[in-house]
C-alpha cells in the first residue's frame, strides 16, 4: 500500500537528497471472453477509482511472469543470506507482500491410480499416482511464490475432498500432497473404471455378434450410466469449487492432475455451465494428464470401442430388425404387441452409443476443453512437466502494474475500495478490491494476520465473539514523550482448538492487533503479534485453563489517543474488538509508572531489553490485565520509579494498603540502585486474603511528589 520511491538524479559528493511519495501499487489482470490473458492495453484504456473518486495514474506497465519469478528468487536469496548471517540457516518461508495481489491455487488430484494391479489386475495399467505426486511436488517446490497460497484437494466419484487448507508453507504443502496422492478413494466398479480409462479393449469383443443372450455384451449400457453418474458428480464438485472461489478478490487457479474427466452424455449443457461459471468467476483451469507417456494409454479407445459396437449393429440391422419383429412361436392369433428381441433393443440404443462416444468418451479431451476454454492449457503426453508447470505460474503471475498517489492521504486504518474500469468492452478485470490505509509504522509491513485484525476493526458493528481484556500502562516520561505498554489478556479456552495434521495434536491460532490513533483519527503506531501453536491432546485441557498475555511498548508525545485492539481466532474464524482511551498529558518531576498486578515472574537468560519496561535484571514480569484475582492467588504489584534528572537527594517511597477504605498496612521500603534503563524496578507482595483492596503508592523526590493507586479484588474460596 505504501511505497517509498527514490529520485533518479545524480548526486554531488556529501549531498543527500531524499524523496518519498505515498503510492498505491495495484496488480491488475485482464482476460478476454474465454479467459485468455490480454496484455495489449494502453494507459488510456484503464481508469482507477478509490472510494468512488478517480485517481491519477502515475505509472502503467506490463509485468511478465518471468520478471516476477526473478524478483522473488532474488528476495528469497537475500532472506536466506540474512538468516545464515543471523545464525539461522535453512530456507525461510517466503514473506507475503501486502502490496501484491494474492494468488490462490487449488491443486486437485483427480481419480489417481495407485498401482499397476489395484483396479483390474492388468499389468497394462500404468501407475499414475507416482507421476501425479512428482508433478505436485515439482509445482510446490519450484512455483510457490511469496503471495501464492496453495490448497490440496482430491476429486473422485464421491466428490471433492479438501486435504490441506490454503497455505504457503512449503514443507506442509509437500506433506499434504503426498498424503493426497496416497489416499485416493477406490474406483466405482472394475468394468467402468477399465472402460472409462480405455484400458480393457478386448472385453466382450468376441461376443458382439451374439444375439442369443440377454446380457449387455460390451457393457455399454451399464458403463454409459456409470460414466454419466461419475461425470455429473465430478462436474458438480468442480462447480462447487468454482462457486466458492469466484467471489474471492484474488488470482484464482485450479491445477487439475487427472486421469481425465467424463462429460455427461446427456448433460452437455451442464458441462458448459461449469465452464461459463469459471470464466465469469475469474477461475482458470490448467490440467495435467497424469498418464504422461504411458505407451498403453489411448484416450480415444473408449470412443473407438463404442463406435465399433454401434457400427456392427448397423451392419446387422437389415437382417435382424425384421426377425426381431416376428411373433414368438405359439402366439399366433393372440392379441398383443409383438415382442422385440434383445438385438433390436440394442439397435434402439445405437444413437445413444454414438453420441456418447463422440461427445463424452475421450476423457483427455474433456480436461483439455476445460483448461483451454477457461484460459489455461493442458499438459499431456510428456514425462517432463517442469517447463510447462513453470509456464503455468508465469501466466498466473503476468499482470499490469499500476501506481497512483491516492487523493486521500488520511491513514486511519479503514478499508479503501478500489475499482478498475476499462474503456474496451468484453474484458474482465481481476484485481484486489481495495486496501487498508495503514502507514508502515516502525518499518513493519502488514501481514495476513494483521489484515484479519484490520477487517475486524473496520467492521460495523465491531465484532464481539468472545471476551478479552486490553489495557495501557504508562511508564517513563523522557524527551517530550511518554512510554506506554499495550497489554492483552484472554483465557486460552476462548480459542477454537482444531485437529492438527499430526496425530493426537490440536492447533490453536490467535493474532493480536492494536492501532494507536491520534485525536484526528490517524494511526501513529501499531502493535501486532501472531500466536500459532500446536498442543498435544494430553496437554490441551491444562493449556486451556491458562491465560494468553502479550505486552509491547510504544512512545507517544503529549496528546489524546485512542487504542483500538482486536483479537482474531483464526481456527474459529471469529474476532473481538475493544477500545482504550489515553490522555497523555506532559508530566514533570519524579516519575512513577502505573501499578501492575503480577501474574508470573519469568527468569531471563539474556540481559534485559531497556526498551521493554516489563524486563529488569534477571526477570521478566507477566502482568495481570484483570484486577479481579482468583481465589488462592498470591498478589504482587510491579512498578517503576524514575528519579528526577539532576536530583541530589534520595527518593522516598511510601506504600499503603487499604481494605474497604481502611488502612491495613504501611511500608517505607529502601530503594535499590538504578538499573541499566535508568529506572528502579519494584516488586512487592500483597496480602492473599479474600477481599477488595486498594494500593496507594507515593514517591517524594527533592520536594516534588508523584502518586498512583490500584484497586483489585481477591475472590473467596
Amino acid at each position: 500500500m505504501v511505497l517509498c520511491a527514490g529520485t533518479g538524479f545524480a548526486q554531488a559528493p556529501d549531498v543527500v537528497i531524499r524523496s518519498s511519495a505515498r503510492e498505491v501499487l495495484l496488480d491488475v489482470v485482464v482476460r478476454g471472453a474465454h479467459g485468455k490473458l490480454v496484455n495489449n492495453l494502453q494507459p488510456g484504456d484503464v481508469a482507477v477509482y478509490e472510494d468512488g473518486v478517480r485517481q491519477d495514474v502515475r505509472s502503467f506497465r506490463v509485468v511478465a511472469g518471468s520478471e516476477v519469478r526473478i524478483e522473488d528468487e532474488k528476495q528469497a536469496a537475500e532472506a536466506q543470506a540474512a538468516g545464515a548471517k543471523a545464525g539461522s540457516p535453512g530456507v525461510p518461508r517466503p514473506p507475503v507482500n501486502p502490496l501484491r495481489t494474492v494468488n490462490v491455487v487449488c491443486l486437485v488430484l483427480n481419480d489417481i491410480t495407485a498401482s499397476d494391479n489395484d483396479i483390474t489386475g492388468s499389468s497394462l495399467i500404468a501407475p499414475t499416482r507416482t507421476f501425479a505426486f512428482r508433478a505436485a511436488r515439482k509445482f510446490i517446490d519450484n512455483e510457490l511464490r511469496p503471495n501464492t497460497f496453495i490448497g490440496i484437494f482430491t476429486l473422485d466419484s464421491s466428490g471433492l475432498r479438501p486435504i490441506y487448507p490454503f497455505s504457503n508453507d512449503r514443507e506442509r504443502l509437500l506433506k499434504a500432497a503426498q498424503l493426497a496422492s496416497a489416499n485416493q478413494l477406490p474406483a466405482i466398479t472394475v468394468g467402468s473404471a477399465a472402460l472409462l480409462n480405455g484400458l480393457s479393449l478386448s472385453m466382450g469383443v468376441s461376443s458382439i455378434g451374439d444375439t442369443g443372450s440377454d446380457t449387455d455384451v460390451l457393457g455399454s449400457r451399464a458403463d454409459i450410466r456409470s460414466a454419466a453418474i461419475v461425470g455429473l458428480r465430478e462436474v458438480d464438485a468442480l462447480k462447487g469449487l468454482v462457486r466458492h472461489l469466484g467471489p474471492l478478490p484474488f488470482q484464482k487457479t485450479v491445477l487439475l492432475l487427472s486421469n481425465g474427466l467424463t462429460r455427461p452424455p446427456d448433460q452437455l449443457e451442464y458441462w458448459d455451465s461449469l465452464i461459463h461459471a469459471a470464466t465469469d468467476g475469474g477461475v482458470t483451469f490448467y490440467a495435467v494428464d497424469v498418464h504422461a507417456l504411458d505407451p498403453f494409454y489411448d484416450p480415444t479407445a473408449m470412443s473407438s470401442a463404442t463406435l465399433s459396437y454401434a457400427a456392427s449393429l448397423s451392419a446387422q440391422q437389415g437382417s435382424t430388425s425384421l426377425q426381431g419383429l416376428q411373433p414368438k412361436p405359439g402366439t399366433i392369433g393372440k392379441l398383443g404387441p409383438p415382442t422385440l428381441t434383445t438385438q433390436t433393443m440394442e439397435l434402439a440404443h445405437e444413437d445413444d452409443y454414438v453420441r456418447f462416444a463422440v461427445s463424452s468418451a475421450n476423457t483427455q479431451e474433456a480436461i483439455r476443453e476445460l483448461a483451454e476454454r477457461t484460459g489455461g492449457f493442458l499438459i499431456a503426453n510428456t514425462n517432463n512437466t517442469d517447463k510447462l508447470l513453470t509456464k503455468v505460474m508465469e501466466e498466473v503471475d503476468t499482470h499490469y502494474e499500476i501506481a497512483y498517489p491516492p487523493k486521500s492521504a488520511r491513514e486511519d486504518g479503514h478499508f479503501r475500495k478500489i475499482e478498475v474500469k476499462l474503456a474496451r468492452s468484453g474484458l474482465r478485470v481481476e484485481t484486489r478490491t481495495g486496501y487498508f490505509a495503514v502507514p508502515e509504522t516502525a518499518g513493519r509491513p502488514l501481514t495476513p494476520e494483521d489484515m484479519a485484525g484490520l477487517r475486524a476493526l473496520d467492521a460495523n458493528p465491531p465484532p464481539h465473539a468472545f471476551d478479552f481484556l486490553s489495557r495501557v500502562y504508562r511508564f517513563r516520561d523522557s524527551g517530550g514523550t511518554a512510554q506506554y505498554a499495550i497489554a492483552f489478556e484472554m483465557p486460552i479456552s476462548n480459542l477454537t482448538a482444531s485437529p492438527a495434521e499430526a496425530p493426537h495434536q490440536h492447533r490453536l491460532h490467535a493474532s493480536l492487533l492494536a492501532l494507536v490513533k491520534n485525536a484526528q483519527g490517524e494511526i501513529v503506531d501499531r502493535v501486532s503479534k501472531d500466536i500459532p501453536s500446536e498442543v498435544s491432546d494430553d496437554h490441551l485441557p491444562a493449556v486451556q485453563v491458562e491465560l494468553m498475555t502479550y505486552q509491547q511498548a510504544v512512545n507517544l508525545p503529549p496528546g489524546r489517543y485512542t487504542v483500538e485492539t482486536a483479537v482474531v481466532d483464526h481456527e474459529g474464524s471469529r474476532a473481538s474488538t475493544r477500545i482504550v482511551e489515553i490522555d497523555s498529558a506532559a508530566k514533570h518531576g519524579p516519575g512513577l509508572s502505573d501499578l501492575t498486578l503480577v501474574r508470573n515472574l519469568q527468569n531471563l537468560a539474556s540481559p534485559p531489553d531497556p526498551a521493554d519496561p516489563f524486563e529488569y535484571t534477571g526477570k521478566r514480569v507477566l502482568p495481570f490485565v484483570t484486577t479481579d484475582l482468583y481465589a488462592g492467588a498470591r498478589p504482587f504489584i510491579y512498578f517503576r520509579i524514575y528519579p528526577e534528572a539532576g536530583s541530589t537527594g534520595r527518593p522516598e517511597l511510601r506504600v499503603r494498603l487499604m481494605r474497604n477504605g481502611r488502612q491495613i498496612a504501611a511500608l517505607k521500603p529502601e530503594l535499590p540502585a538504578l538499573d541499566a534503563s535508568g529506572g528502579i524496578p519494584m516488586v512487592m507482595e500483597l496480602t492473599a486474603k479474600p477481599g477488595s483492596y486498594e494500593v496507594r503508592v507515593r514517591l517524594v523526590d527533592s520536594g516534588a511528589e508523584a502518586g498512583k493507586t490500584l484497586a483489585y479484588t481477591v475472590a473467596g474460596k
